[in-house]
C-alpha cells in the first residue's frame, strides 16, 4: 500500500515520526513472507517452531509466522451462572457458542404465550470464546432443577425455582463471609453433596467446548474450557475467569469455597492442573477491578519487607495471571483521573466509561467516590460503596508492580490487557453501541437499559462491552493461549481496531513501512521486555493501529508511559504519536456524523527523550477512533421523536471515543 503523507513532528520530551497512511499498510496481510533466519522473531518464538502443540488436530491452512489479529470474548455467562438462570437466562453454553459464531438463537424478553426471541449476532462472527459460568454453584444449580434430589424439596431450592433476584441472594449471600459458605440444607452441613453434583455441569462445559471448536484445516472457531472464579470478599468485586489451554483439565473447576484468595487459587491451580494433571495448563484473568475498593490484588507479594515468600508469590502470579481485563460491561478500568500517589496531569480519556464516576448517578464533573488511604482497602464497591484504590486501575497497578518490582526482584503486576463483554445472556461478542440488548434479561427492555441503578452496575451508566484482541500464528488453541500467556494481546471497547506496538533501540523512520517485520527483527513485541541498550541510547516504538471498516475512523495514536524515580515516585504521561488533534473536527450530536480528520490506518515511531536508564518504566498505546454516539444515544435517536421514552432525557454522555489498548512492554534497570 503506497504511504501517502509523511510528516515529522516535535513534541516537548520526545520525538515522534508519524507515517499516514490512507489504507492498511501498517498492518501485514496474512501472507506475508516467512522469517528472516537471523530475525529476532525467532527468539520470540517457542523454541523449535513457531506453536508448541498439545493436542491432536489438523493444520491450520491460514498459519502466519509474523501473526493474525484474531478477535473474541473470554468472558461469557449462561443459565449455568447462578445470577442469570433466576432472572430467565435458559440457554447453555453451546447456545453461546452459536451465536459467537453468528448462528441464530432463542432468548429472552418473552413474548405473549412465553415464546422467546430469536436473535442473532449482529457483525461479524467472533474467531474465539470461551463460557465463564460461575463455578461457585454448579452443584446448588444442578440439585435445585433435579426432582429426584435429595435438596430438591428444600427450602432454599424452592425459593431459587421462584426466581428473581431474591433468587440470587439465596445463593450469594454466603460468598461475601470471611470463610465463604454453602446453603447447608441443600449441599449438606459438609457441602459434599454439591461438591458432588457439580460434575454434571462441569462436564457439560467442557463437552460443550469441545464441540464447539473447529478441527478442521479452517480453524474457523477457536473455544477454551474455562469458568469464573467468584469471590466476593466484603462485596467487592475479587473475580477472576479461569482459561485452560485445552481439554485436560481438574476434575472439577476450583471455587471461591476451595479457594477464597487469589494465592489459594493459584496454588491449587498449580497442584491440580500443572503439577496434577498430564498436559495441562491454565491462566488467570482477573477482571472488574475498578468495583473492588483495592482488594483484587492481595497476596504474599504485599508483605512490608522483601522475602524469599513473597518474592515466590510474586513470580507465581507473573506465570499464573499474565493478563487482566481492561474493560467490559461494567466499566473502563485503565485509569482514574487524581489518583494518591502517582503524579501525572489529568487525561480526560480516563472518564470515558469510567463507571465509578457515574455510578451514583452523577455527571463527569460530580463527587467521586472517596479514595483509599495507603494500603486501605474497602468495602462494598459491587454496591456502590466503598473506596477507590490506585490499584484498582490498569495505570496504577502497574506502577505499583514497578514499584514491587525493584523491592522484591521480581514484577507480581505485569500485566497484558483485553477485553471482554461478561455479558449474561450468551451473547459473546455482542458489542455494537446501535443493536445491544443489555447485559441481562432487565435490561432487554429500552426503558430498563436507560434506567441508572442506585447500586448494581446495571442501566444506564454501563456499556456494551469490549474484545479481546490475539496476535497468533493462527487461530487454534494452543497458538492463542501461547499469546495469552507471552501477553502479545490487546483489548478493545468494541470495535475491532488492530494495534501494533514493537519496542527496541534502532526503529527508524521507515519501520512504518513494513511494522511487523521490522518489529520483529529489531525488537520486541507488546507484552515484552526492553533488552539493554546502549549507554546513551532511548528506547523508540513503532506504534501502528489499523481501523475496523465497520466503526469510525481513527483519530490518533497514543504512548502511555509510567516510571517509578529515584523516590521511589510513581508517575505517568500521555504522549501524542500521530494522527490529529479532536478539536480539529466536530461531531453533530443528532446524527452523529463527524466533520473532520480520520484515517483508515496510522503509524509512528515514538522516541522516548526523557528516558532514564536508572528508572523502572513500561510502556503501553492507546489508539483513539473519532467521536461517535454512545448506545444510549444512538438507541434513541434511532427511534421517531414521538417514540422516544422520556427515559432518553438522562445525564450519560451522549458522545464516546472508542479506544483500543495494546499490552505494554517493560524496561528493568540492569542490576550493578
Amino acid at each position: 500500500m503506497l504511504i501517502r503523507k509523511s510528516v515529522f513532528a516535535k513534541i516537548p520530551g520526545a520525538v515522534v515520526w508519524a507515517a499516514l497512511s490512507c489504507g492498511c499498510a501498517a498492518i501485514p496481510s496474512p501472507d506475508s513472507a516467512s522469517v528472516p533466519e537471523a530475525s529476532r522473531q525467532t527468539a520470540a518464538m517457542p523454541p523449535g517452531g513457531l506453536v508448541r502443540y498439545t493436542e491432536e488436530r489438523e493444520a491450520c491452512a491460514n498459519r502466519n509466522p509474523y501473526r493474525n489479529a484474531y478477535f473474541g470474548d473470554l468472558h461469557v455467562h449462561t443459565s449455568y451462572s447462578y445470577d442469570a438462570r433466576p432472572l430467565g437466562v435458559t440457554t447453555v453454553p453451546a447456545d453461546a457458542y452459536r451465536y459467537a459464531r453468528g448462528e441464530e438463537i432463542l432468548l429472552p424478553p418473552y413474548q405473549e404465550g412465553g415464546e422467546p426471541v430469536a436473535v442473532r449476532k449482529i457483525g461479524p462472527a467472533l474467531d474465539f470464546a470461551a463460557v465463564t459460568d460461575h463455578a461457585e454453584f454448579f452443584g446448588e444449580l444442578a440439585l435445585c432443577a433435579d426432582p429426584n434430589s435429595e435438596a430438591y424439596g428444600s427450602r432454599s431450592c424452592r425459593a431459587f425455582r421462584n426466581g428473581g433476584p431474591t433468587a440470587i441472594l439465596i445463593l450469594v449471600r454466603g460468598l461475601s463471609r470471611d470463610v465463604p459458605a454453602r446453603s447447608a440444607d441443600i449441599c449438606g452441613e459438609d457441602g459434599a453433596r454439591c461438591i458432588e453434583a457439580a460434575r454434571t455441569y462441569w462436564e457439560r462445559t467442557r463437552e460443550m467446548a469441545e464441540a464447539a471448536y473447529d478441527r478442521s484445516s479452517s480453524c474457523g472457531f477457536t473455544t477454551f474450557v474455562a469458568y469464573e472464579h467468584s469471590a466476593t470478599r466484603d462485596n467487592n468485586s475479587y473475580h477472576r475467569n479461569v482459561i485452560f489451554r485445552n481439554d485436560r483439565v481438574p476434575e472439577l473447576p476450583i471455587t471461591t469455597f476451595e479457594a477464597p484468595s487469589d494465592s489459594d487459587l493459584f496454588d491449587l491451580l498449580a497442584a491440580e492442573c500443572l503439577e496434577g494433571a498430564t498436559g495441562c495448563d491454565v491462566l488467570s484473568i482477573p477482571h472488574s477491578s475498578n468495583l473492588s475498593s483495592g482488594t483484587l490484588f492481595t497476596s504474599a507479594v504485599d508483605e512490608p519487607e522483601p522475602g524469599q515468600g513473597a518474592t515466590v508469590a510474586a513470580r507465581q502470579r507473573n506465570v499464573l495471571e499474565p493478563i487482566v481485563e481492561i474493560f467490559q460491561h461494567k466499566g473502563s478500568a485503565e485509569c482514574f483521573n487524581g489518583l494518591p500517589g502517582i503524579l501525572g496531569g489529568p487525561d480526560e480519556l480516563c472518564d470515558m466509561e469510567e463507571l465509578r464516576r457515574y455510578y451514583r448517578g452523577l455527571p463527569a464533573e460530580g463527587n467521586p467516590p472517596p479514595f483509599c488511604g495507603e494500603g486501605e482497602t474497602g468495602v462494598g464497591a459491587s454496591l456502590n460503596a466503598g473506596c477507590v484504590s490506585r490499584n484498582d486501575y490498569y495505570r496504577g497497578i502497574l506502577l505499583t508492580g514497578l514499584q514491587t518490582g525493584r523491592r522484591l526482584g521480581a514484577n507480581p503486576y505485569k500485566f497484558g490487557v483485553i477485553g471482554s463483554t461478561d455479558t449474561h445472556l450468551s451473547t459473546p461478542g455482542a458489542v455494537q453501541e446501535s443493536g445491544w440488548r443489555g447485559h441481562n434479561v432487565s435490561e432487554t427492555d429500552l426503558v430498563e437499559r436507560l434506567t441508572p441503578s442506585p447500586v448494581h452496575p446495571i442501566g444506564l451508566y454501563t456499556n456494551p462491552g469490549g474484545l479481546a484482541g490475539v496476535w497468533a500464528v493462527e487461530n487454534s488453541r494452543d497458538a492463542l493461549f501461547e499469546a495469552l500467556q507471552r501477553r502479545e494481546v490487546f483489548g478493545t471497547t468494541g470495535p475491532r481496531i488492530r494495534p501494533r506496538f514493537f519496542g527496541g533501540w534502532e526503529y527508524s523512520e521507515d519501520a512504518c513501512k513494513s511494522v511487523a517485520k521490522t518489529g520483529y527483527a529489531q525488537g520486541v513485541p507488546m507484552g515484552e521486555d526492553l533488552p539493554a541498550g546502549a549507554t546513551g541510547s532511548s528506547p523508540r516504538f513503532i506504534v501502528a493501529a489499523g481501523r475496523d471498516p465497520e466503526s469510525a475512523p481513527l483519530l490518533r495514536l497514543q504512548v502511555i508511559k509510567g516510571w517509578v524515580d529515584d523516590k521511589d515516585q510513581a508517575h505517568y504521561k500521555v504522549f501524542e504519536v500521530a494522527g490529529d488533534a479532536e478539536s480539529s473536527g466536530s461531531m453533530n450530536p443528532n446524527t452523529g456524523v463527524w466533520s473532520g480528520p480520520g484515517h483508515d490506518a496510522l503509524c509512528g515511531v515514538f522516541e522516548d527523550t526523557e528516558f532514564d536508564p536508572d528508572e523502572p518504566s513500561y510502556y503501553y498505546m492507546r489508539a483513539v477512533e473519532t467521536p461517535s454516539l454512545r448506545w444510549s444515544s444512538r438507541q434513541c435517536l434511532e427511534l421517531p421523536s414521538e417514540a422516544r421514552p422520556a427515559e432518553c432525557e438522562n445525564t450519560a454522555p451522549g458522545v464516546i471515543r472508542e479506544l483500543a489498548w495494546s499490552s505494554p512492554i517493560w524496561y528493568t534497570p540492569e542490576e550493578s
